[in-house]
């Protein structure tokens, strides 16, 4: 960050919505070409007359004041868009922008930038020396943020050669053939091209200047097509590989605008269709597209969930789109990737990739929360409109009707874990015995989208997700935080609370319905550990170190979900809602919690061992009641609740069949 020049030296930081501020450029924009356009015809009209030019005047002076800060607002909103960016405190939605960059000066510095990049972008990049590579890639670098730099270059470039430019640039490190080796330096160094070039292109998509427009209307034109011309006869090039798989690999960085994504999407899904049901190979690729991870960009679905995962409003819209299959019915995007698709294997030699299905699992995270994967949901994400929900339903289904569909590519249980913790409450409505009033003690942000899952789909989804290490502490954790702040909202605050029950039947039943969901993952990792057999290892000190990198927004995540249904505008809790009983929940079960002789006492040490789970589950429950309400009382009224749904989660799971499918496929 650049310092400003006021007098303090200090760095004045601004609060932008990016999404807002979007809306007000384009009103901006609209409107004062309308007054400028209106202003002149009538001025020229009425001159005749010898009426209105003072008047009129003035009205231009406002059309061409707003035209001058039209830039100014543009580059906010570009540095706005800047992923790297914090949140501004206490306001959702909105980031924090140092103000001494929203100069023109840094304008004029970014045009002439842009001028530069683009008279080296336009070069065959085989023509390129390494300085001038070098040159190209800093240009990137340091400009992909920053008004009016990509806007400039990627229009000035065209679709077309934007895709040339990167496919050029990424077999550089090729050999050129016949056993020649490659005089090529840089190779090393082309993954920090690729990023750099990507998120220029992202934030030119943002862009709705003429030649942006053109752009991103070409870009999905062209993603079926090879993207050079072929060469002359008898021998000529095949023309390169397809649009789709050069431009997808341009994806895995950036905020890219979701229109732009919605339209390459559904275009993206036809062609993939066509491809995948041909008779040729699947998205064969000639040279190398991909210069990070581990596979090789010869699938253009990976760089385009991860795209998805940076937008999730565009993710909900595409993964609820629907397209007709073979049998020529309608079928959902969703549905085609995570049930249908056979994902073209794309590892590079030697290294074995999941990057495709991952990034899918983390698109989905997305499309469902609302929010980046890794981020904490806030009270307003929370509020999940009938998209999302309706997409978490359809997720929990297809695992529940073939559980193979996760256990086959269980590294994606991290993702789901994750959305799972999103929608504690549609789970736990899913899982108590209270059918009727049970949205009233797990009320959902928004009550008219509750995911309406069934029960026996809850169970199954949640055992197949909880044999899985990471889907099992995810689950774990983020079930315990929420109950403990649900516990805290209702004993603290009975006013805010509509369930039916006083505050003592509540508590026990909480603390019941813990243990049955306990009592479900408990088991699922029980089941997987003994199917294994092998030694699982304890949850020791690294286990806690990783543990508290991904835990604090876990609980955070938990304490919004809790509380989202009882805010008012702007996330504000009413009454000091929040509390404090989920951290402590959090604190000890990574430190263990302190017993009568002021000791501490490890929890969920041993998953090969049922009992230990359940005696785990029951003292973590209780100590989460005595953080939440203050009353032993309360506490052992809780351990004996938790005990009991526990140990009724096995009749759940039994009359499921959640195991005994599994043991039928041995």
């Amino acid at each position: 960050m650049d310092k400003d020049d006021n007098a303090s030296g200090g760095i004045v930081f601004s609060g932008i919505d990016p999404d807002a501020l979007k809306s007000t450029i384009d009103s901006v924009s609209r409107d004062q070409e309308t007054l400028q356009t209106r202003a002149s015809y009538y001025k020229t009209e009425l001159a005749y007359y010898g009426l209105g030019a003072e008047e009129l005047q003035d009205i231009l002076h406002v059309a061409s004041w707003a035209r001058d800060e039209l830039p100014m607002l543009k580059r906010r909103y570009h540095l706005s868009m800047n992923m790297d960016n914090s949140p501004f405190p206490g306001f959702k939605g909105m980031v924090q922008i140092n103000e001494a960059r929203v100069t023109r000066a840094a304008n004029a510095a970014a045009a002439k930038d842009a001028k530069r990049a683009t008279n080296l972008a336009k070069k065959d990049p085989e023509d390129l020396t390494p300085e001038e590579l070098d040159e190209l890639t800093t240009l990137f670098a340091l400009n992909h943020d920053q008004y009016p730099f990509a806007e400039k270059v990627v229009g000035a470039l065209g679709a077309a050669k934007t895709l040339q430019l990167w496919y050029g640039i990424s077999n550089l490190g090729s050999a050129p053939g016949y056993g020649r080796p490659s005089d090529f330096k840089s190779s090393d160094a082309l993954d920090e091209v690729q990023r750099n070039l990507s998120l220029t292109v992202a934030a030119a998509t943002n862009s709705d200047a003429p030649a942006m427009v053109r752009w991103k209307k070409d870009m999905v034109a062209l993603g079926g097509n090879p993207i050079a011309e072929p060469g002359p006869p008898p021998y000529g090039s095949s023309g390169g590989p397809n649009g789709f798989l050069v431009m997808s690999n341009l994806m895995r960085f950036g905020d890219y605008d979701d229109k732009f994504l919605e339209d390459y999407g559904t275009a993206l899904i036809k062609e993939d269709k066509q491809v995948l049901n041909g008779p040729g190979p699947a998205w064969g690729a000639t040279g190398r597209l991909n210069h990070v991870g581990n596979d090789k960009g010869n699938d253009p679905l990976t760089g385009y969930m991860k795209a998805l995962s940076n937008s999730p409003a565009a993710a909900t819209v595409f993964f609820t789109a629907k397209h007709k299959n073979e049998a020529g019915k309608p079928e959902s995007n969703f549905k085609y990737l995570f049930e249908s698709r056979e994902w073209p294997n794309d590892s590079k030699p030697g290294e074995e990739s999941v990057t495709g299905r991952n990034s899918l699992g983390h698109a989905l995270e997305a499309a469902m929360t609302g929010h980046r994967p890794g981020e904490q949901a806030t009270t307003e994400t929370a509020k999940h409109t009938k998209a999302q929900a309706d997409l978490f339903r359809s997720l929990v289904t297809s695992v529940s009707k073939d559980q193979d569909l996760l256990r086959n590519h269980e590294y994606m249980s991290d993702s789901f874990a994750n959305i799972s913790a999103d929608y504690m409450p549609d789970l736990h409505q899913a899982l108590t015995d209270d059918k009727s009033n049970g949205h009233l003690l797990y009320p959902t942000a928004n009550p008219k989208t509750a995911a309406g899952v069934q029960e026996h789909d809850a169970v199954r989804f949640l055992h197949a997700l909880a044999r899985n290490k990471e889907g099992y502490d995810t689950l774990n954790i983020s079930q315990h935080a929420y109950a403990a702040a649900l516990t805290e909202r209702q004993v603290k605050h009975p006013g805010a609370f509509t369930y039916p029950p006083g505050s003592e039947d509540t508590v026990k039943m909480l603390a019941y319905d813990t243990g049955r969901f306990q009592g479900v993952i408990g088991r699922g990792r029980y089941f997987q550990a003994n199917m294994d057999n092998t030694e699982v290892a304890a949850r020791d000190n690294a286990w806690k170190e990783h543990a508290s990198t991904w835990g604090g927004s876990i609980v955070g995540s938990a304490t919004a979900i809790a509380t989202a249904p009882f805010t008012g505008p702007g996330g504000i809790a009413l009454g000091g809602l929040a509390g404090t009983a989920a951290d402590e929940v959090f604190n000890g079960i990574l430190d263990g919690f302190d017993n009568d002789q002021k000791e501490k006492e490890q929890v969920y040490q041993n998953v090969k061992g049922l009992s230990d789970i359940k005696s785990s589950s029951i003292l973590t429950t209780q100590k989460s009641v005595i953080s939440a309400t203050g009353s032993k009382n309360y506490e052992s009224l809780a351990g004996s609740e938790a005990g009991r749904g526990f140990q009724s989660a096995n009749s759940m799971i039994q009359n499921t069949d959640a195991e005994n499918s599994e043991r039928a496929n041995e």
